[in-house]
C-alpha cells in the first residue's frame, strides 16, 4: 500500500497461494475484461503478465498449443456494455491495441445487441438501421430518418431499452503444437470515483468491497488536506475459457499506483519501487475479480 512516500501494511510477501490472493469484489462500476476464447482448444496458458494503473490496463499471456495437430482458434475480447443513457455515469474503455508476437493486428469489430439470452442485432439490420444509427438514437433519442420504428416490446413504460448494446473484437489465431504465442492487449479501463470526497463517506462507500479498516481509514485522513480526497476505482476479471485450465500456471500483477495510497482487498504484496506493488501467485482461478481503489489528496479548486 503506498502514500507518496512508501506506506505499506504490516505483511508484504513475494508469493501466495491463488487462495490467499483475491476475496469478494464488491465495488461499483464496469468490469475490464480479458481475451477468451470462442470455442474449447487444447492450449495452455503458461504465463500471465498484468499491469493495472488507473490510466491503462496491460495484460501478456503466453500460451502454448498442447494438442497434436495446428489449431485455429477464435479469439475474441468483449466490452461491458453501453451505457448510453447514463451521460457521465460511467467511464468508458478506450484506446484498445492488440498484438500477437510483437507485431500489432486490428481484430474485426462487432455490435451484439442482447435483448435477454438472445442477439436481435441482426433484426435491428433488417429493419435498416446501422450500428451508428441505433447508438445516436440510444444516446439522443433521435431515431434515424427513413426507418422502421424499434418494436415498442423492447422498451420499459420509461423508454429505457430492455436489451444491452456490446462490442467485441475478434481474430482467428494459430496455435501449432509446442509453439509459444504471446497475446498482449492493453486499453484505458472503465473506472468509477470521485473528487473532493471526505473520507468518512469514501469509508461508508467503498469500505467493505476494498476492505478499507481502521488502520488504511486513518492514512486516507491524513491524505485530507482540506480539499477531501480524490479516488479512483478500478476492477478486472481474470479473464479464460475452458481449455486455459486450470489458469496461469505462472501469474504476476503489477499495481502502479503513481504514488497514490491503494485501497484493496488482496492480500500480500511486495514494492517493487515507490509507485509499483507486485503480486504474485500460481495456477490463478479463472473469473477472479480485482478490486482496487486509487487514492490521493483533493485538488484544490480553481
Amino acid at each position: 500500500m503506498i502514500r507518496n512516500t512508501i506506506r505499506w501494511t504490516a505483511i508484504c510477501v513475494a508469493s501466495l497461494s491463488a487462495s490467499a490472493v483475491f476475496a469478494a469484489d464488491g465495488l461499483s462500476g464496469d468490469i475490464n475484461p480479458g481475451i477468451a476464447l470462442r470455442r474449447q482448444a487444447d492450449l495452455r496458458l503458461d504465463k500471465e503478465t498484468l499491469t493495472i494503473s488507473r490510466q491503462r490496463i496491460v495484460v501478456e499471456d503466453v500460451f502454448t498449443g498442447t494438442s497434436k495437430d495446428k489449431q485455429f482458434v477464435p479469439v475474441i475480447f468483449t466490452m461491458p456494455a453501453m451505457h448510453l443513457q447514463e451521460k457521465g455515469a460511467q467511464n468508458e474503455i478506450r484506446d484498445l491495441r492488440f498484438a500477437v508476437n510483437g507485431m500489432a493486428i486490428k481484430p474485426t469489430r462487432k455490435l451484439t445487441v442482447m435483448l435477454g439470452d438472445k442477439d436481435i442485432a441482426w433484426r435491428i439490420a433488417t429493419m435498416g438501421w446501422k450500428d451508428a444509427e441505433l447508438i445516436a438514437f440510444l444516446r439522443d433519442g433521435q431515431a434515424p430518418a427513413g426507418k422502421l420504428p424499434l418494436p415498442v416490446a423492447w422498451f420499459d413504460k420509461e423508454g429505457h431499452p430492455r436489451f444491452q448494446l456490446r462490442e467485441s473484437y475478434s481474430w482467428d489465431q494459430w496455435f501449432a503444437p509446442g509453439r509459444a504465442v504471446t497475446i498482449r492487449h492493453s486499453y484505458v479501463p472503465a473506472t468509477t470515483g470521485e473528487n473532493g470526497v471526505k473520507p468518512p463517506l469514501l469509508a461508508q462507500h467503498v469500505g467493505v468491497a476494498s476492505c478499507l479498516d481502521e488502520g488504511r481509514q486513518t492514512v486516507v485522513k491524513s491524505l485530507d488536506v482540506g480539499n477531501g480526497v480524490d479516488w479512483t476505482g478500478v476492477r478486472y476479471r481474470i479473464a479464460g475459457s475452458r481449455g486455459w485450465r486450470p489458469g496461469a500456471r505462472d501469474f504476476t500483477l503489477r499495481v502502479e499506483t503513481g504514488g497514490d495510497f491503494l485501497a484493496t482487498c488482496m492480500a500480500g504484496g511486495k514494492p517493487i519501487d515507490k509507485r509499483t506493488l507486485q503480486f504474485r501467485a500460481d495456477n490463478i482461478p479463472m473469473g477472479q475479480v480485482i478490486g482496487l481503489v486509487f487514492v490521493r489528496s483533493g485538488r484544490q479548486s480553481p
